[in-house]
């Protein structure tokens, strides 16, 4: 299978309340079974975690929130674009670094190189305004992600681990 061609275009404010639902969603899933929350509180820790980091949306000053599409497909303005996914970065311009917070392709897009595209063509972006590593973490239970990250030649650097004091 050729590689597709994917190209990362900022986020609009139109899609933004849709990536909130995702995140949100997402995130509190994670929380609930990587942390032992209840839905409800993941879901609560979520978006305070949201609003905390993305004060200003997709105006939050360090935050890049592009959403990613391939080149030649759907119409020509972000506005009007469904996203095949996201990926949220944050740069730390002193430490020649990103963290990645945030990446997700829709499950209709999955397994047709769309991820590894997209770390490609961020990659490329980075290196060119002299950011030099990207970091970010990988939830236990997604293999898929893990696997990604590592064929993209990411390294573990560590381990999270947690212990409930029930």
């Amino acid at each position: 299978m050729p590689t597709p061609l994917v190209r990362l275009i900022p986020m609009s404010q139109a899609h933004y309340p849709a990536y909130c639902a995702y995140f949100i969603e997402d995130y509190a899933q994670d929380l609930a079974s990587n942390h032992g929350h209840d839905l409800a509180t993941a879901r609560r820790r979520a978006e305070a975690s949201l609003q905390y980091s993305l004060p200003q949306g997709v105006d939050t000053a360090g935050h890049v929130l592009p959403a990613g599409e391939t080149e030649g497909a759907g119409p020509a303005t972000a506005a009007e674009m469904l996203p095949l996914g996201y990926l949220w970065h944050a740069i730390d311009p002193d430490a020649s670094t990103t963290f990645i917070y945030d990446f997700y392709v829709a499950p209709a897009h999955r397994s047709q190189g769309i991820g590894k595209a997209a770390m490609a063509v961020l990659e490329t972006a980075l290196r060119a305004n002299g950011i030099s590593q990207i970091k970010l973490r990988v939830a236990y239970d997604n293999p898929r992600a893990l696997a990604l990250y590592q064929e993209a030649g990411f390294a573990i650097t560590g381990y999270n681990m947690a212990k409930r004091l029930d």
